[in-house]
C-alpha cells in the first residue's frame, strides 16, 4: 500500500492506496439507498415473522406465533381437502369397486385401471417391504411378478392370501432323515431344477418318497397350492442362497416355521383383512394389482 499524499482529497476516499500511480484507491461512499432500504425492511420482516410464526424458544417453549401456523397442520389441511376430492371425484367408481366382484373389476378396463393406478401407494406402504416395489421378492419373500404360486394366482387365492395371511409350515427331519440323506436329497432337487427328470436317480427318488416329501409335495414335485407346499421341480427358491444346497439341506433338517427350532426358516404373511390397516375395498384393489404384476392366472 502506498503512503504518498492523497491526489484526489475531495474523492472521499480513504487514502489508501494500492498501486504507484494512485489508480486503486478505497472509497468510503455511503451504501446505494435502495440498498439500505431493503436492509431496513429486511430487518422489519425478520422482526415481524419471528413473533408471527413459530421461532425461536423461549421459557421452556418455542414461541408458536401469533397465526399459530404450522407446516403440520398445512399438511394435514391439505391431506383432507385432497381426501374430499377423491371422495366426490371418485364416490361412483369406488362404489363400484366395493361392489363387484373381482373378476368384473378386472374384465372393466376403467376399474381394473383405476384399480392398480390407486394400489401403487397401497402396495408401497403395506407389500413393498417384503415383496419388493416391483413384486420382484426379496430374500425368504416370494416373488409376485411370476407364475409360480404358493397358494394360487387365482383372484380370489390372492385375495385369500391378503385377507387372512399365510403361514407354511414344513416339518424337521421328516421320518427321522438323517444329514446324509438330507444332503442327498437336496442333491437330488437341485439336479430336478436344472431339469433332470424326476426318475433320473432312483436311489434319491427312493428317499424322496419313502422320508413323507410326497405327501406335501406330490409325486412330480409339484407341490400342493392348498397345503401352500413348494413346487420343487421348477428350481425356485423362496429362501435363496449363495450355497443353494446348504440352504435346502438346512429347511430337510430344520423346517420352516418350528417354534421350537433356532435354525428354521420363518415364513409368516401378515392377515390384512383382520386389521385397520386396509378395508375391504383396498384388499380388492391390492388383490387387482398383484394379480395384473405378471403372474396371476388369467380371467376369461
Amino acid at each position: 500500500m502506498s503512503e504518498q499524499k492523497n491526489s484526489f482529497p475531495d474523492e472521499n476516499n480513504t487514502g489508501h492506496f494500492w498501486d504507484e500511480e494512485n489508480d486503486i484507491r478505497e472509497l468510503n461512499n455511503r451504501p446505494p439507498r435502495w440498498y439500505m432500504l431493503a436492509l431496513y425492511m429486511g430487518t422489519f420482516a425478520v422482526i415481524v415473522y419471528t413473533f408471527y410464526y413459530p421461532t425461536i424458544p423461549w421459557f421452556g417453549e418455542h414461541n408458536k406465533g401469533f397465526a399459530s401456523w404450522t407446516q403440520v397442520s398445512e399438511m394435514n389441511e391439505s391431506v383432507a381437502k385432497l381426501e374430499i376430492y377423491r371422495e366426490e371425484r371418485f364416490a361412483d367408481t369406488e362404489k363400484a369397486i366395493a361392489e363387484k366382484s373381482l373378476e368384473e373389476i378386472v374384465l372393466d378396463d376403467e376399474l381394473r385401471t383405476y384399480a392398480i393406478k390407486t394400489s401403487k401407494v397401497l402396495f408401497g406402504d403395506n407389500c413393498s417391504a417384503c415383496h419388493g416395489a416391483a413384486g420382484q421378492g426379496n430374500i425368504g419373500f416370494p416373488v409376485l411378478a411370476d407364475d409360480d404360486w404358493l397358494y394360487g394366482g387365482t383372484l380370489e387365492q390372492i385375495s385369500a392370501s391378503i385377507t387372512s395371511g399365510r403361514k407354511g409350515r414344513m416339518p424337521a427331519r421328516m421320518m427321522g432323515i438323517s444329514d446324509a440323506e438330507a444332503s442327498t436329497l437336496a442333491t437330488l432337487l437341485i439336479e430336478i431344477g436344472k431339469g433332470k427328470k424326476v426318475n433320473s436317480d432312483p436311489v434319491s427318488k427312493e428317499l424322496y418318497m419313502n422320508k413323507g416329501c410326497i405327501a406335501c409335495h406330490g409325486p412330480n414335485m409339484k407341490g400342493n397350492q392348498l397345503l401352500g407346499s413348494v413346487n420343487l421341480s421348477d428350481g425356485i427358491y423362496r429362501f435363496k442362497a449363495d450355497n443353494q444346497h446348504s440352504s435346502i439341506v438346512r429347511i430337510i433338517l430344520h423346517g420352516v416355521n418350528q417354534v421350537n427350532d433356532p435354525l428354521t426358516q420363518d415364513a409368516v404373511m401378515p392377515s390384512f383383512g383382520h386389521s385397520s390397516i386396509i378395508n375391504a375395498a383396498q384388499i380388492k384393489k391390492l388383490a387387482v394389482y398383484v394379480h395384473q404384476l405378471g403372474g396371476g392366472v388369467s380371467v376369461k
